[in-house]
């Protein structure tokens, strides 16, 4: 059963989606998760080196039990994690597995996603609210998308999100190098808890003109 479990998987889709697969694929293959001191999860907002760090300590330890599971689902991975993920997948240790979540595939870097199995869980997804709320964003005027930055504060919306929807809309676009990574350099600030939203949108605003 083992030689048909790829060390890391890429899963695509919704959390939720992810990790009722995850679960499912892992009864059939005789894994129980439930009470496993080998099943670890990565379940936060951002998931960056510091985590990458950590997933790397406890992966070089040895199983229980059989085999070890880790299930990363975070909103946003930050560059430097998904380069340290990049040396623990190249040498995994042995009977240890990673299932990796990401709402979209190019949210994966490409050396990353080159290392792994992926999975697509629903070929007709169409992306978050808040991928449709970015898709009515580009197409307003600089005075409406002020307004939105206030609705957007207000409703309270995951704003990592958001600006990971900006970039893969603006990549779709086939937007300049330049404007897409001055949204990827405003998308950092995000990873800092005191960042207010508002200003963050008020600002995209501006850049995108």
């Amino acid at each position: 059963m083992t030689r048909n479990l790829h060390h890391a998987n890429l899963l695509i889709g919704s959390f939720e989606l992810a990790e009722s697969y995850l679960r499912s694929f892992c009864d059939n293959l005789g894994l129980k998760l439930a009470n496993n001191p080998n099943f670890i999860t990565f379940k936060m907002e951002t998931f960056g080196i510091g985590e990458a760090r950590e997933l790397r300590i406890l992966a070089t330890r040895k199983a229980i039990v059989h085999k070890k599971i880790f299930f990363i689902s975070s909103a946003h991975l930050t560059l430097e994690a998904q380069n340290a993920l990049l040396k623990i997948f190249e040498d995994p240790s042995l009977d240890t597995y990673f299932f990796l979540v990401a709402r979209e595939e190019a949210l994966i870097i490409p050396t990353l996603r080159s290392r792994m199995q992926i999975s697509r869980l629903s070929p007709n997804y169409q992306g978050s609210t808040l991928t449709q709320e970015a898709e009515k964003f580009l197409l307003l005027s600089i005075k409406e998308r002020l307004l939105f930055a206030k609705k957007f504060t207000d409703e309270d919306m995951n704003l990592s999100s958001f600006l990971d929807s900006i970039l893969l809309l603006l990549k779709k676009q086939g937007k300049t190098r330049t404007l897409i990574e001055n949204v990827y350099n405003l998308r950092r600030f995000t990873d800092d808890p005191a960042t207010l939203p508002r200003l963050v949108i008020e600002h995209l605003s501006l850049v995108l003109q």
